[in-house]
């Protein structure tokens, strides 16, 4: 151990310059995250490659729709196995040797990236026992969740998906048992925060670390708080704050060329320099801004990320600093960095990365129309028949859904005991109409007695449809994503489905989609003239090898790499269930097919903003969080 002092009295926090921490441990600290950022691209790379292509062979996909016989088959631990390498490199590169740079610029010393990166490594071992990798498991799974505490770039953005929040929310003993859960991972994280500065610092086992964290921080409670709330405010105000100052100076400068243009027109520059045609002055003043506002959106979200990356490296720094002061330990002065040339290298990297800037701006305000805006507008999908317009998965709601022009309406069938199809989406009928049954216990008749809540204000009584009057319904009006559903989805469903549908002459208006992965294999391979989609909020390998038209993702799922890809398989994608303002804006804005929504006035509202907005605010978007 390092000398820990058990006895001696923590002395009082000192202020830190911070201009000695901005132009002295900063710069360094930022310069370690790019290049570990470097380094750590291989590994990482060639992991992920192994990943997917085990998780692909043979033309297989994992998805949460086919778990079940993946998690049965030899790919299973193979793959965990992988992950578990991916997720202790990440833990290494931007956790564990993070520590070690920090207290090496604390105490003195001097700051490598090969030597902090090694003695990550070797730290590593020491987490390698039941509590050591309980620390880890919290770390990637439970502080993004909660929110609170380090974290890595690999889970940053693990979320409960969006359908199950809906759920949790709607029920007012789930919302407290997930409220009681989130008090408790932020309680826990709060007394780890020093877990890894223990057994890193101080060479304590992951369990001692635990017992010495919780310690330290009940003894420093107020003043560990007060810290955090000072230092973090700080934080989020020098963000944010550079983010509005940086995002002005384009608006400033090119915003209100960007109102009197034509805005979003469509020029094809590549055809007219091919087919010898002359741009008109409209068409050069275009382009022009175009080139301007792509070079001004890359550097301000450019240097947005900088002051973003060199606020990480400030609180880690004061992270390892607390832990210094509440142990009772005296901090050496700072490492005095040499005078000769040292910043030239970075002024190199600089003009390089602009002159990057420059270029593909040039290329990217030249073929606006191909790189950045899309060619048509998402279709919107009516969930459960008429989104919040009308009572769920009733005959009104395809009425609503065509009344709004929507391009679908996304229903639910489930068979009945007598072998009929009816629309309900769970697997009783209590929610909707207060009978606790599921339709395979009832006969046709005796649901046909039931009422639907009505959920508009209406005061209407509306009986539960079957699926020949939807298809009545929507017949030439509108298309049917028909989603096999509940207990009764099986073969029998699909060939059921398929037969009535034909019966009825609704195969143009009609798609067959399925959480069941199975089922759909079967409908596809069975009958290719159906239209057939399978829903999933979670991948691993191709998706586009999946036997199916329609690749329909929860929003959490749906990246745009994997819309890309689809798109470039000639499949159509599809997301749901999009309901806030701030998805519906990101995924219209995107070369998504269509949106599964119950707000379809919103979505309206959305893409009337979209096709409103200058060039200038559609590079805005779309390079937003890329740098």
């Amino acid at each position: 151990m390092r000398g820990r002092k058990k006895d001696a009295e923590p002395r009082k926090l000192e202020r830190i310059s911070f201009r000695k921490l901005s132009f002295e441990a900063i710069p360094e600290m930022w310069t370690f995250q790019l290049v570990s950022a470097l380094i750590i691209l291989a590994p990482v790379v060639l992991l992920r490659v192994l990943i997917n292509l085990i998780a692909g062979l043979g033309g297989n996909v994992v998805t949460t729709a086919n778990m079940k016989s993946f998690i049965l088959s030899w790919r299973f631990p193979v793959i965990i196995a992988f992950g578990i390498l991916l997720v202790l490199v990440y833990i290494v590169f931007e956790l564990l040797a993070m520590v070690h740079l920090t207290d090496n610029i604390l105490s003195g010393k001097q700051a490598g990236t090969w030597r902090c990166i090694k003695a990550g490594f070797k730290t590593l071992r020491r987490f390698m026992n039941p509590a050591g990798i309980s620390v880890i498991v919290f770390i990637v799974l439970a502080t993004p969740f909660c929110g609170v505490g380090m974290s890595i770039s690999l889970s940053k953005s693990f979320r409960v998906p969006h359908f199950i929040m809906e759920v949790i929310l709607k029920n007012k003993w789930l919302t407290a048992g997930y409220i009681i859960l989130l008090i408790f991972l932020i309680w826990f994280a709060f007394k780890s925060a020093f877990v890894l500065h223990a057994v890193i610092l101080d060479g304590m086992t992951p369990k001692e670390g635990k017992k010495y964290s919780t310690r330290i921080v009940k003894e420093h409670t107020f003043e560990f708080l007060k810290s955090l709330l000072i230092t973090g405010t700080v934080i989020i105000l020098i963000i944010v704050g550079s983010s509005f100052l940086f995002s002005m100076i384009p608006n400033l400068l090119l915003g209100g060329v960007g109102e009197q243009l034509p805005k979003q027109t469509r020029i094809d520059v590549v055809r007219m320099i091919k087919a010898g045609e002359t741009f008109t002055d409209t068409q050069k003043n275009i382009i022009g801004y175009r080139i301007a506002a792509t070079f001004a959106v890359l550097v301000e979200k450019y240097l947005v990320s900088v002051v973003t990356l060199l606020c990480g490296a400030y609180f880690m720094l004061r992270l390892n600093r607390w832990y210094l002061a509440f142990t009772g330990r005296e901090q050496e002065r700072w490492l005095e960095r040499p005078k000769r040339a040292r910043y030239i290298w970075k002024v190199v990297l600089i003009i390089l990365v602009f002159i990057g800037f420059a270029i593909a701006s040039v290329i990217i305000g030249a073929m606006f129309n191909q790189i950045i805006a899309r060619q048509e507008p998402a279709k919107i999908i009516a969930h459960r028949a008429g989104g919040g317009l009308a009572s769920e998965n009733s005959l009104e709601g395809i009425e609503k859904a065509v009344e709004h022009g929507c391009y679908g309406s996304e229903i639910d069938i489930q068979r009945t005991k007598d072998g009929y199809y009816i629309i309900n989406h769970d697997n009783d009928f209590k929610r909707l109409t207060g009978v606790a049954k599921g339709s395979m216990d009832m006969t046709l008749d005796e649901i046909k007695e039931l009422r639907i809540k009505d959920t508009t204000g209406s005061g209407r009584e509306l009986s539960v449809p079957t699926l020949e009057e939807m298809l009545d319904a929507a017949k030439g009006r509108i298309k049917l994503f028909v989603e096999l559903k509940g207990p009764t989805a099986d073969k029998q469903m699909v060939d059921d489905a398929v037969r009535i549908i034909k019966e009825h002459d609704c195969i143009e208006d009609t798609a067959l989609i399925s959480l069941n992965y199975s089922i759909i294999d079967y409908a596809e391979t069975t009958y290719p003239e159906f239209e057939t989609g399978t829903l999933f909020f979670g991948s691993l390998g191709d998706i586009t090898n999946m036997n199916c038209d329609l690749l329909i993702m929860e929003e959490e799922t749906a990246t745009n790499d994997r819309i890309e890809s689809i798109s470039l398989a000639q499949k159509q994608s599809v997301v749901w269930t999009v309901n806030t303002e701030d998805a519906m804006y990101r995924f219209l804005d995107t070369d998504i097919d269509a949106v599964i929504t119950d707000e379809i006035e919103m979505a309206g509202e959305v893409q009337a903003k979209l096709d409103g907005r200058t060039d200038l605010e559609v590079l805005e978007d779309k390079f937003d969080g890329i740098l």
